[in-house]
């Protein structure tokens, strides 16, 4: 079983899958809306990234309802990876122009 922070779980969980803290009542999903909080008082709402979140680790897993989002994860990666080269391809072109200063 892998754990993972809270950053590395945002990067490694895929929609439909499961993450749960190390204390065991802590759940979330990756939904297409966002991360889910499954149970606790504010389960069914979307996931507010607060300070006591970075400092807990998490497993990811697949469950049954995982399998209901399989027809969609290859399209959301997709677009997850379009998202991510063209933050890439913005930033390699704000690094490799040179500067408007005027002499």
């Amino acid at each position: 079983m892998n754990w993972y922070t809270f950053g590395q779980m945002l990067n490694a969980i895929k929609l439909g899958q499961l993450a749960e803290a190390a204390d065991g009542h802590r759940r979330v999903r990756l939904l297409p809306e966002g991360l889910a909080w499954i149970t606790g008082p504010y389960a069914d709402r979307l996931v507010k990234v607060e300070g006591y979140l970075l400092s807990d680790l998490w497993t990811i897993r697949e469950d049954e309802t995982s399998e209901r989002f399989a027809e969609q994860r290859a399209d959301w990666e997709r677009k997850r990876m379009e998202m991510l080269e063209n933050q890439l391809f913005e930033q390699r072109a704000r690094r490799l122009d040179p500067p408007n200063i005027e002499e």
